[in-house]
């Protein structure tokens, strides 16, 4: 029972961002490199399967949102959980793993999108701020998936429970938060202009 009523409400969570992502009606041209980033992040995930949580899906998301708008961080989130998850394999933490990427997406386009980009974007000091967000959401995002476990699996044990599973999941966490500093310190600069210049060329606007 808890197991259904926690996704349940997860998907109610998720329903008014897909209508917000609706209400931004994205043209066509603005969803495309979006959909690239998702597809080079699911693959990612995909073949770094057998390295326990290192992938670089949560490093292509923060591009995602930060160039291109939260709403383009979120689809790109959203999609990246749902599509990688038909070969990893669907289940309960599925909605939970499209609010959590959701999640990263929608608030690296909120803190770090703007309009008028140009070359400070590449500083250090910005650098170290993407870097520092996203090492802490992938953190929070194992987090998150820690107790979508402990709901769905141990929530009898109580708060021993929850806090056996949060050290359990901890070095896959911390995996998972030095791949991201690797893809993104690997990405940010020389995908980051490529993006930048696709941006001006070809008049994307962020969603």
């Amino acid at each position: 029972m808890n197991l259904l009523l926690s996704s349940l409400v997860v998907t109610a969570v998720l329903i008014p961002l897909i209508v917000a992502l609706e209400r931004a009606r994205p043209r066509p041209r603005d969803l495309m490199p979006v959909i690239v980033l998702a597809a080079i992040a699911i693959v990612g995930r995909i073949a770094l399967m057998p390295i326990p949580n290192f992938q670089p899906a949560t490093a292509l998301i923060v591009l995602a949102g930060l160039f291109f708008g939260r709403h383009a961080g979120l689809l790109c989130g959203m999609l990246v959980a749902l599509v990688s998850n038909m070969v990893l394999g669907h289940g309960p933490w599925t909605p939970w793993q499209m609010l959590a990427w959701g999640g990263v997406g929608y608030f690296a386009g909120v803190f770090f999108c703007r309009d008028d980009q140009n070359a400070h974007f590449f500083t250090p000091a910005f650098k170290i701020a993407v870097l520092g967000y996203g090492i802490a959401v992938s953190l929070l995002y194992g987090l998150l998936m820690d107790v979508q476990f402990f709901i769905a699996y141990a929530w009898q044990t109580g708060w021993t429970g929850l806090m056996t599973t949060i050290g359990m999941g901890l070095p896959m966490n911390v995996s998972h938060a030095v791949s991201t500093s690797i893809f993104l310190a690997l990405t940010l600069v020389p995908w980051g202009k490529k993006l930048h210049r696709l941006r001006t060329k070809y008049g994307i606007n962020s969603i």
